[in-house]
């Protein structure tokens, strides 16, 4: 099985509740993309909650059961979608996959 992990950095927002509301947008539709794509076996997103300032904002971890798998995910016209979306929120992302 192939674990795939990414982070999220929002740009600044004016207030930490537009930041807020931000993240939970970006949450939303990456939650939405484990029903439009058979490859994934496991997903959740998660939102920081700590306070740190080198924390991230947004991660997901996901879980495949190939890297034949994680590559039809990286190029599925939702994946490709969701990252077009996510260009209006998010400024940095750290990408880390390896095999469990």
């Amino acid at each position: 099985m192939i674990r795939h992990i990414v982070l999220f950095k929002l740009k600044d927002y004016p207030s930490p509740e537009e930041k807020l509301s931000a993240a939970e947008t970006v949450r939303t539709e990456l939650l939405s993309m484990k029903a439009k794509i058979e490859v994934i076996r496991e997903f959740e997103a998660g939102i920081n909650e700590g306070e740190n300032p080198s924390a991230y904002d947004v991660s997901i971890l996901s879980t495949f059961d190939s890297w034949d798998d994680l590559e039809v995910y990286r190029f599925h016209p939702v994946h490709q979608a969701f990252i077009a979306f996510n260009k209006n929120y998010s400024v940095q992302k750290a990408i880390i996959d390896y095999e469990v």
